[in-house]
C-alpha cells in the first residue's frame, strides 16, 4: 500500500513538473526587463470593439516586439485570425476574444498575459484606448 501511495505521488509530481515546464516554455523569464502594452483601435461599431494589441518586452536598452493579436471587446460576433501560428489558439480570455495575426512570434500575447502586472497594463491601455474614442 505504501509503494502504490508513492508511485502517485511521485506521478503526481511528475506531471505538475511538466505542466509548468510547459509554461515557462510559453513565457520569457525577464528579471531585468519591462514588459509594456501598446494599442490601436481597428474598428469599433454597436458596442463591439476591435483592438490591435502589442506587448514589448524593454531589456538593456534594447525593446523587442514579443506578441501581437487582435481582440474584440464587448457583443461582438466572433471571427477567425489568420493564425499561422500552431501554437497561439484564438480564444477568449477574461471576457475578451483574441485571434491572431497573421505574424508569427514566439510568444502567444495570451501566455504573456498571464502575467498579473502586464495583464493590468493592458487592462489599462484598453481601457484607455476606448475612452478616447467614446468622446
Amino acid at each position: 500500500m505504501k509503494k502504490l501511495v508513492y508511485c502517485l505521488f511521485a506521478m503526481l509530481l511528475i506531471s505538475c513538473g511538466s505542466a509548468a515546464q510547459t509554461q515557462q516554455e510559453k513565457r520569457p523569464v525577464t528579471p531585468n526587463g519591462v514588459f509594456s502594452v501598446q494599442s490601436d483601435m481597428i474598428s469599433m461599431e454597436n458596442g463591439c470593439y476591435t483592438v490591435n494589441v502589442r506587448v514589448y518586452l524593454t531589456y538593456e536598452g534594447q525593446t523587442l516586439l514579443m506578441a501581437s493579436s487582435n481582440v474584440q471587446i464587448g457583443v461582438c460576433p466572433r471571427r477567425l485570425g489568420n493564425n499561422e501560428n500552431p501554437n497561439c489558439d484564438d480564444k477568449e480570455y477574461k471576457g475578451d476574444y483574441f485571434y491572431a495575426v497573421k505574424d508569427k512570434f514566439k510568444y502567444c500575447l495570451v501566455d504573456l498575459l498571464e502575467d498579473e502586472v502586464t495583464y493590468a497594463k493592458y487592462v489599462i491601455e484598453k481601457n484607455r484606448l476606448i475612452v478616447s474614442f467614446k468622446k
